[in-house]
């Protein structure tokens, strides 16, 4: 097993310039943002490598 950074809410929004946490919900709900790990008591986190891909797999913009 290895050991994973953990990223809190606010820092996923500083990383994806998404502004929002209910527009980062809404995502997890439609299935198109990763969901977090449930520690309990409230505390969510999301895996570093979970938020990278998923910026990754972004399509590009041509111009």
């Amino acid at each position: 097993m290895t050991i994973q950074e953990l990223l809190t809410c606010q820092e996923v929004m500083q990383l994806t310039g998404i502004r929002s946490r209910t527009t980062i919900w809404r995502r997890i709900q439609r299935g198109a943002f990763p969901a977090p790990l449930d520690f309990g008591s409230g505390r969510l986190r999301w895996k570093s490598k979970d938020i990278s891909d998923w910026v990754n797999s972004l399509p590009k913009r041509r111009y």
